[in-house]
């Protein structure tokens, strides 16, 4: 059992710093928007149509998801005319760090 001391320190080294790692998790947690990352790591700027078509899913739905992804900062969004595209942010240490996470092989 840890002593008062030790149960203090491991409080301090935690700290109260917040992270977006829940936040990430959380959003990841739902299968569709991890499928949605996955095919953004795989290839670049994807429109929100063709999320919609590769997933089966309405465009209105498909746009959603990818907000998401956008407030967290793991994507970004591209207007190309009346067409909006998204690609990973590769300044986003999280997105970097999951995207090797994610293509390592087991």
């Amino acid at each position: 059992m840890l002593t008062k001391k030790q149960t203090a320190e491991i409080k301090s080294s935690l700290g109260t710093e917040p992270t977006g790692f829940p936040l990430v998790f959380q959003a990841l947690g739902d299968s569709g928007r991890f499928n949605i990352f996955r095919l953004l790591m795989e290839h670049h700027d994807i429109c929100v149509t063709d999320v919609a078509n590769v997933f089966n899913i309405t465009v209105s739905a498909a746009s959603q998801q990818l907000r998401v992804l956008e407030r967290l900062g793991l994507v970004i969004k591209m207007r190309m005319g009346q067409m909006v595209c998204y690609e990973i942010n590769q300044d986003n240490p999280i997105a970097k760090q999951l995207i090797k996470l994610l293509s390592a092989k087991s």
